[in-house]
């Protein structure tokens, strides 16, 4: 393993331990943050609805799309043997992987169905019938698809992982002002999808920040076993 894959892993760990102390030492703060988006009379305004809303389901339908041409990509490349729209085959299946051992496998299908978080919505705090439960505790509180951790705030960052990657493969030929545009853009796409998604009641601010480090990992450990060749 190479000194820069190893400082990635362990910036990746500490901010995992820093970020649960905190909500350990502050078990109010994810209510709290919640609170900051409810009205007390008509509740989550952005619940469903309005341009955040719209802006969810875009970046839902970019990673189904992308998870799509990525497997006929793959695909396509065992038939001719070769680079498919200019990217290899290890980064098709990357691409692939990460959405399938981020967002599906850890995210839905391990701790979601573990920890039965109930949702912000759901909860007494903000007019529910379930009680509130901290990241680092276990609940009964939920059956299946659960608060912890956000499923789309995984997607959305496996998305910005995977643009950034066939960015860095593909965008060599532009200017650096224009590529650190897009990266900036991309990069912001986590970012909105994890407010919607708290302004809306659906997630803590823990489910969206735990969500994003838990695939980040993912995509590191990925990325050295699969490609060796791109870490720089």
């Amino acid at each position: 393993m190479r000194g820069k894959d190893r400082f990635r892993i362990v910036i990746l760990l500490a901010a995992i331990a820093l970020s649960l102390m905190v909500f350990i030492l502050w078990p109010g703060l994810d209510p709290w943050v919640t609170g900051l988006f409810r009205n007390p009379t008509s509740g989550f305004s952005y619940a469903d609805k309005g341009w955040p809303n719209e802006l969810r389901l875009v970046v839902w339908r970019l990673s189904e799309a992308l998870i799509a041409l990525a497997v006929a990509a793959f695909i396509a490349g065992q038939v001719i043997g070769g680079n498919v729209l200019g990217v290899g085959q290890r980064v098709w299946a990357y691409i692939v992987l990460l959405y399938l051992l981020g967002p599906s496998l850890l995210v839905d299908g391990i701790v979601k169905r573990l920890w039965g978080r109930a949702r912000p919505a759901d909860t007494l705090e903000f007019g529910g019938s379930l009680h509130f439960t901290p990241p680092y505790e276990w609940s009964d509180q939920c059956a299946k698809n659960c608060s912890f951790v956000s499923g789309e705030v995984s997607g959305a960052v496996a998305l910005a992982i995977s643009l950034l990657l066939l960015l860095e493969v593909l965008g060599k030929s532009l200017a650096v002002g224009t590529r650190a545009c897009l990266q900036l853009a991309i990069l912001s796409l986590p970012v909105l999808i994890a407010l919607q998604r708290i302004a809306a009641g659906r997630h803590f601010l823990s489910d969206a920040i735990f969500a994003a480090l838990f695939t980040a990992m993912v995509a590191v450990l990925l990325r050295i076993w699969l490609l060796p060749e791109q870490r720089k």
